[in-house]
């Protein structure tokens, strides 16, 4: 396993300030991992590049990959250009000088479904040793549910995942909550009904068409003002 090198130490090897290594880590230059307690640690790797850079070495680290994972819960939302919206603003918070390469892997399924293929392929190329960072606008673009378990998983392969904006658009997110809950209904209705999967579906439909049909407020708002 690879040297980790405390923040006290990697400061004396780099020549720089505490606070100089956190803006680095928070910026995306350097990678660090955190240990169980949340503390970080600099891999030996990391202080080599940074030290060459600091040499006049060149600016793209070497073996880094940002992947940028978008992801919606319709085909409706992705014709709307959410999809692409995502991808662009994650795009912008980073310097891809600072990556030898940039994918984009994304997915058009509910946030509550643990096998989608983009979320599958982004978790294979995380232990195949692929990938360096991960980007998303929100932590529910990753997951609905359980995402400090990602954040583990993905950290015990040396991967630093980003949530850029966890500001959430009202509007969107009625609309995902929706879906979700329509998906949640399905399943359940499908298990409860057993083989008579017509009608399980069918009372997944007509809630859904009941929650869709209510009135969206927003918060602060009041019916009629």
């Amino acid at each position: 396993m690879e040297k980790l090198y405390t923040m006290q130490n990697a400061c004396q090897v780099l020549g720089v300030c505490r606070k100089t290594l956190q803006r680095w880590d928070n910026t995306g230059k350097v990678r660090m991992v955190r240990t169980p307690g949340g503390r970080r640690r600099v891999p030996e790797s990391e202080l080599i590049r940074l030290s060459g850079e600091k040499n006049g070495d060149s600016v793209a680290p070497r073996g880094h990959v940002l992947v940028v994972y978008g992801r919606v819960s319709s085909h409706e939302q992705k014709a709307k250009g959410d999809l692409d919206r995502q991808v662009e603003d994650i795009r912008k918070q980073f310097d891809h000088r600072l990556f030898d390469n940039v994918l984009v892997i994304t997915d058009v399924s509910s946030g509550l479904n643990d096998c989608r293929a983009g979320l599958m392929e982004l978790m294979k190329i995380a232990r195949e040793g692929k990938v360096s960072d991960v980007a998303v606008t929100r932590k529910d673009r990753l997951t609905r549910f359980g995402f400090n378990y990602l954040l583990t998983y993905f950290a015990s392969y040396n991967v630093k995942v980003h949530v850029v904006n966890d500001e959430v658009e009202k509007n969107s997110a009625y609309e995902e909550l929706v879906e979700d809950l329509s998906s949640i209904v399905t399943s359940f209705s499908e298990k409860l009904y057993g083989i008579r999967r017509k009608k399980g579906s069918a009372v997944a439909g007509k809630i859904k068409e009941m929650i869709m049909n209510a009135e969206y407020v927003p918060d602060g708002d009041q019916p009629g003002e």
